[in-house]
């Protein structure tokens, strides 16, 4: 498999094409409060225009932070995602959409709680293309944020759970970065929202470049 490459954050169509041509393996829908979130009607719309490519096409994933589970099912339901993120402080028995993959914020904190994500993760059958069911988001601490942010993380420690369950790194990654990061950290993707805006948008330039660098990572 590829290095995936996951744009996050997305709010247009426009956007979400440009990312989708630019060959983005997954694309982000924000749901939490947040500057990048979309309301339900936004998401269908995104969706659908995504969905309507021709394969190979992003997976189109939804980002929740400390949603309550019916939510998170009702909302992917009415959306139309096809992916789960979850990068709040959510249990490690937090139910899932049976079917759809998972991505969950580690941001390596060392709680039990994390620690027990970490072992979930770690056996999780894989799902249809290979694709893990359960993935680990790995991106920085930062106190009373939940990502988003632009800080990186530590790619040692992310080095570290990279080895152990499947990676996507996050965290502070930009088009001149992109490439060293996966050098060093050896993810099985990367995820990417600030380090492809300009003055707080999403840029086709930005989005383009990162997916550009990290296939060549």
């Amino acid at each position: 498999m590829s290095r995936l490459v996951k744009i996050c954050g997305l709010r247009t169509v426009d956007l979400a094409l440009v990312a989708a041509t630019a060959g983005a393996d997954m694309i982000g829908l924000v749901f939490a409060p947040s500057r990048r979130q979309v309301s339900i009607a936004e998401a269908q719309y995104i969706a659908a225009a995504v969905r309507a490519l021709p394969p190979p096409r992003p997976l189109i994933v939804g980002l929740f932070v400390n949603a309550p589970a019916a939510d998170v099912a009702e909302i992917t339901t009415v959306a139309g995602l096809e992916a789960i993120q979850l990068s709040g402080d959510e249990p490690p028995d937090y139910p899932i959409p049976q079917g759809l993959p998972l991505l969950k914020a580690i941001r390596m904190t060392g709680t039990r709680d994390e620690e027990a994500w970490l072992a979930r993760i770690a056996t999780a059958p894989s799902v249809h293309s290979g694709l893990p069911s359960m993935l680990a988001l790995v991106d920085a601490h930062v106190a009373g944020a939940y990502g988003g942010t632009g800080t990186q993380a530590d790619w040692s420690r992310a080095a570290r759970i990279a080895r152990q369950v499947p990676t996507v790194l996050a965290g502070g990654l930009t088009p001149e970065n992109v490439a060293a990061a996966i050098a060093q950290v050896q993810p099985l993707g990367v995820d990417v929202s600030s380090g492809v805006e300009r003055d707080g948008q999403k840029d086709p330039a930005l989005i383009t470049a990162f997916i550009a660098a990290a296939r060549c990572g």
